[in-house]
């Protein structure tokens, strides 16, 4: 086997001598349709067949066998692997995607639990102007792509239009039809200030994020949107935003704006990593949740009902729209008719952080009303 192939790896090239070592034999392969399960030559022959050391002939074979075409055999050899019709599935993400964040574990835990035995899956941290090469450097069937920021839309168009198998997690996004799976951000918000008003609260402030997420934006939207039709002051100071992902809980600008006359009487809170610091600083300033100030978040980590008082949150069915997103992507795979799904709408889970209201239970979202545990 390899005989046939008579190349000279150029050290003159930018591409290490390993990776044009590990494309020559991935192109030899597929063009002589070479037999699943037949077996390599050894590194030591690799290696003086080519002229390169052992190192970089094994170097050459683990970047094979790291794409899935190649597998190693404890004691036994380096063996072809059935490529063609194996599944691997990339997943991107801009930045690390935390299996202990709340959101983003919910989602990979998901995807891992619908493909457990049929799929290999690879998360990794791209942007899009990498995602064309990564998808053919590592034979991938198809792509999740995780918080998928709107400048990423004319890529992800043309990606799907050149006939890729991909979807997209954590927002809807009517550019991207039926590939796209997650909450209609804007929507909910609105919603949750729909629900603030109804029961009395017409001060509503948001502590927002890091402002370049899709997510964060179409909140903030939504909210807008709620605060103007109901008539209501949006004052900028009510909105604390973030200038960077990485900075702390900004309880400074907070703090200013509770010790003032005409301060908010209700928050949303998009991130649940800042419930706690949140109560914390409420806590501080003597205000009681929810006399003083009445509160409703984002997501429901386990710690949601812990707090004191429990906190009311809008929960987005994670589980839900990711399942969905597994099934279209591998119909999209597998050349089946894709289907519509229904929209990821999500549910206002009633504890006691928010003051009871003239229309209590009167929003568009469906209610789950937790009542107060005993001690």
């Amino acid at each position: 086997m390899l005989n046939h192939l008579d190349i000279a790896l150029d050290s003159a090239l930018a591409e290490p001598k390993y990776c044009q070592l590990a494309r020559f034999i991935e192109d030899y392969l597929k063009k002589n349709h070479v037999v699943p399960g037949t077996r390599l030559p050894s590194e030591r022959q690799l290696a003086e067949h080519f002229g390169v050391t052992s190192v970089t002939a094994n170097r050459g074979l683990n970047e094979l066998v790291k794409r899935g075409i190649l597998e190693r055999k404890v004691g036994s050899g380096t063996y072809t692997k059935d490529f063609s019709s194996h599944l691997r599935i990339g997943i991107f993400c801009h930045e690390e995607a935390a299996i202990s964040d709340y959101y983003t574990g919910t989602v990979l835990k998901t995807l891992h639990q619908y493909w457990e035995g049929r799929a290999d899956l690879i998360s990794m941290v791209l942007r899009p102007e990498e995602y064309e090469g990564t998808i053919q450097k590592y034979q991938l069937s198809g792509i999740v792509v995780l918080s998928v920021q709107e400048e990423f839309i004319p890529c992800l168009l043309r990606l799907r239009q050149s006939g890729y198998s991909l979807v997209t997690l954590g927002v809807t996004l009517p550019q991207l039809g039926s590939i796209s799976f997650g909450t209609d951000h804007r929507m909910i918000c609105r919603q949750a200030v729909q629900y603030l008003v109804s029961r009395g609260c017409k001060r509503i402030g948001m502590l927002s994020v890091y402002n370049r997420k899709t997510a964060v934006i179409e909140r903030e939207r939504g909210y807008a949107r709620a605060m103007y039709e109901a008539g209501l002051p949006a004052d900028p100071d009510w909105i604390i935003r973030r200038d960077h992902p990485d900075d702390a809980f900004p309880r400074e600008q907070f703090s200013s704006i509770m010790q003032r006359k005409d301060r908010p009487e209700a928050f949303l809170i998009a991130a649940h990593s800042d419930f706690i610091p949140f109560y914390n600083l409420m806590q501080e300033l003597r205000l009681r949740i929810p006399e003083d100030i009445s509160v409703i978040g984002f997501d429901d980590p386990d710690y949601a009902r812990f707090l004191n008082p429990p906190i009311t949150v809008f929960k987005q069915p994670i589980e839900g729209f990711t399942r969905n997103a597994a099934e279209q992507l591998e119909n999209l795979m597998l050349n089946r008719q894709i289907r519509d799904f229904p929209r990821g709408d999500g549910t206002v889970i009633e504890r006691q952080s928010c003051r009871s209201g003239t229309n209590p239970g009167k929003t568009a979202l469906p209610l789950k009303r937790e009542g107060k545990k005993s001690s």
